[in-house]
């Protein structure tokens, strides 16, 4: 993000190494210290919600300009980034759900699955049962996913079991 800022906001016109000017080269150094040192690790939520504030107020400020002009803009400038930050906050905000909303998100794909086939047999042309069926089965799986993924590993493995207890 450092670099994007330089580049586009500061107007430098340089090699992608040296488009950075010193003092946010600075302020990068710094960045990737404290993101190694973290004791959050891999779990680390971003600066705006952590717990722990840990950049002095002269790099914190930095860091806050250069996330304000970037953020609106990185689906211009590096979209591949931009899109995996959305999914990341989205599969964060799913986990954080509880297991019963997990459950009722897996069971709403059951309707979706039918009605995706079931539609085949209303008399309208092929190419409006295409649409519905992809309309449809799309939404099937998109709960199907979705609940899996607030119920995460744990939860998957809570209900195989209440499910192999039914059966039994």
């Amino acid at each position: 993000m450092i670099a994007i800022y330089c580049r586009h906001h500061l107007k430098l016109d340089m090699t992608a190494e040296a488009a950075v000017a010193e003092e946010y080269r600075h302020l990068a150094d710094y960045a990737c210290q404290h993101l190694e040192h973290c004791r959050f690790g891999e779990q680390k939520p971003v600066c705006e919600k952590c717990s722990v504030h840990c950049y002095a107020p002269k790099e914190r400020e930095q860091i806050k300009e250069v996330m304000r002009w970037v953020g609106p803009r990185m689906m211009l400038y590096a979209p591949k980034d931009a899109l995996f930050h959305v999914f990341n906050k989205v599969k964060t905000w799913l986990q954080s759900l509880s297991f019963r909303t997990g459950v009722i998100v897996l069971l709403c794909c059951i309707p979706f699955y039918i009605l995706s086939f079931a539609q085949m047999l209303l008399p309208i042309s092929a190419a409006a049962k295409g649409i519905l069926w992809t309309v449809l089965f799309g939404m099937a799986k998109t709960c199907q996913y979705g609940g899996l993924t607030i119920l995460g590993v744990e939860g998957y493995n809570r209900l195989k079991n209440w499910m192999k207890r039914k059966q039994d």
